[in-house]
C-alpha cells in the first residue's frame, strides 16, 4: 500500500519536519508580537472612554448652544439635566430651568458666584461695578446690569491679554480672521483662552469655554456693519449683542436671562486667575 511505501514515510516525516519548523515559527512571532499587542490592548479601555468622553462633550456643546447658552463653572451640576432636555425635545424649558437654579435660595448660588471672583485678580479691581451690577439683576432692572456688565467682559480679557504680554486685538476674546465678502468677517477663537493657564483645565472646563466662544462669534459679537438688516430690525431684537446695545441701537435687550448671560459669561472667564500680584 502507498502508506506503508519507503517514500510516502520518508515524504510524511519531512512533512511533519516543515510543520514543525512553521509552528515553531509562529510560536516566535507570537511570543515577539505579544510585546507590542498586549500594550496596545492596555490601550483599548482607555481610548474607548476618550471615545465616549468626546461624543459627551459634544453633546453637551449642542444642548447649550441650541439654547443660545454655555456650561457656566457655577453651574456644573445641570450638565446632565440640560443636555436631557435638549434631546428628549424639551429645549423650551432649559432657560427657566437654568434661571431657576441661580435664583434659588434667594439668589444663593449666584451671589456666592460674583462673591468668588474677589479671588480673581483681574476681577477684583471691577467688583464694584460687577456688585452694583448683581443688586440690579436681582431686582429686576436688566436695563441696568446688562450695559453695566457687557464692556467688562471685554476689559477683564484685555487685561488678562496685557499681563500676559499676548498680541494687542480689536476684541479681546475674539478677533478677526479675514474679510469675508458683504457678510462681515470670519471670527476665531481668542488667545485669550489658548494661551492662559487656566484654573484646573478639565473636561467641564473645556466645555465651558468652547461653547461660550461659539456664543462670542456667532451673537454677542455680532455687528450690523456689512449685514443687511435694517435700523428698525435691530431695535427690535432682543438677543444680547454688545455692539447695538452699547451704541444704544438695540433697546429690546433688557431680559431676565439676557442679563445672567452675561454674569455667566464672567463667570467662564474667571477660570482664567493669576494669584501674582507684581
Amino acid at each position: 500500500m502507498i502508506a506503508s511505501s519507503p517514500i510516502f514515510q520518508q515524504s510524511f516525516k519531512l512533512l511533519e519536519q516543515h510543520l514543525s519548523s512553521i509552528q515553531s515559527a509562529m510560536d516566535s512571532f507570537a511570543q515577539a508580537m505579544s510585546q507590542y499587542i498586549e500594550p496596545l490592548l492596555k490601550l483599548q479601555q482607555p481610548l474607548l472612554q476618550l471615545a465616549e468622553s468626546v461624543k459627551k462633550r459634544e453633546r453637551i456643546i449642542k444642548a447649550f448652544q441650541e439654547c443660545n447658552l454655555w456650561l457656566a463653572p457655577s453651574m456644573l451640576e445641570l450638565s446632565d439635566k440640560v443636555t436631557q432636555l435638549y434631546y428628549e425635545g424639551k429645549k423650551q424649558v432649559i432657560p427657566s430651568v437654568i434661571s431657576r437654579y441661580y435664583k434659588k435660595n434667594d439668589w444663593y448660588i449666584l451671589k456666592k458666584t460674583v462673591y468668588n471672583w474677589n479671588n480673581n485678580r483681574f476681577f477684583r479691581p471691577r467688583m464694584n461695578i460687577i456688585n452694583d451690577a448683581l443688586d440690579a439683576h436681582m431686582n429686576g432692572k436688566y436695563t441696568l446690569s446688562i450695559p453695566a456688565l457687557l464692556p467688562h467682559i471685554e476689559g477683564i480679557t484685555l487685561d488678562i491679554i496685557k499681563k500676559y504680554n499676548l498680541p494687542k486685538i480689536d476684541k479681546p476674546l475674539i478677533y478677526t480672521k479675514e474679510q469675508y465678502g458683504t457678510d462681515g468677517v470670519i471670527n476665531s477663537p481668542s488667545r485669550a483662552f489658548s494661551e492662559m493657564p487656566i484654573d484646573a483645565f478639565n473636561f467641564e472646563d473645556f466645555i465651558a469655554i468652547e461653547s461660550l466662544l461659539y456664543y462670542l462669534e456667532s451673537t454677542l459679537y455680532f455687528s450690523p456693519k456689512g449685514k443687511r438688516k435694517g435700523l428698525r430690525d435691530l431695535k427690535k431684537d432682543s438677543q444680547l449683542k454688545r455692539h447695538t446695545i452699547l451704541h444704544g441701537i438695540q433697546i429690546n435687550y433688557a431680559t431676565h436671562m439676557n442679563s445672567l448671560r452675561c454674569f455667566l459669561a464672567l463667570d467662564v472667564i474667571s477660570l482664567i486667575n493669576d494669584n501674582d500680584e507684581k
